[in-house]
């Protein structure tokens, strides 16, 4: 039972896809949840973090499409640029980390208001995020959201790649680890 699952988790591309793609709907729905829920509001950052995790979820559903209608090579693909997105996305989540801890200036801060009018002052601050992307909103054991995303997605992604890898290896050994009836050219 484990051997097939192990095998599974790492040569089958509907598996694989699968979960990558059911962990970042989990990872918004958690997100979503936060935000309307249990009123953690978003900054600038936590937003650009979601992206990700959107378009992980649109290569998989393709990726499972492209694999039952042209084989295990584009599962593979897609699955690599699941990898890529995960990587981006814990790139992402790092630099707010950095800003959270103060390691470098934040992208969201309050604009320069020299040479400003009032009238143009007031229209900044209105559009000025309204949470501050240096404090953490939650953190559990001192480690923020975003720092638990860095570790998640950089996980995900180093995953996704070895994945990746044991797909393109299982099909050029025409393995059955996949049963399915996929086209394994």
């Amino acid at each position: 039972m484990i051997t097939r699952l192990f095998n599974a988790a790492f040569k089958c591309p509907y598996f694989i896809l699968t979960a990558l793609g059911t962990i970042s709907f989990l990872a918004l729905a958690f997100a979503l949840t936060s935000q309307y829920v249990f009123g953690l509001y978003p900054c600038e950052f936590c937003l650009y973090q979601r992206i990700p995790y959107a378009v992980v979820i649109a290569l998989s559903i393709f990726g499972l499409m492209a694999t039952k209608m042209m084989g295990r090579q584009y599962g593979a693909f897609n699955i690599a640029l699941c990898a890529i997105a995960y990587l981006i996305n814990s790139a992402i989540a790092f630099y707010h980390v950095g800003i959270e801890q103060n390691w470098w200036a934040s992208g969201c801060a309050m604009p320069d208001f020299s040479g400003l009018s009032p009238d143009q002052i007031r229209n900044a601050i209105a559009s000025a995020p309204a949470v501050s992307c240096s404090e953490a909103a939650w953190t559990l054991f001192g480690i923020s959201m975003a720092g638990y995303n860095v570790i998640i997605c950089m996980g995900l992604g180093v995953y996704a790649l070895i994945a990746n890898h044991t797909v393109k290896q299982a099909k050029r050994g025409k393995s059955r680890e996949c049963h399915t009836n996929d086209k394994t050219n």
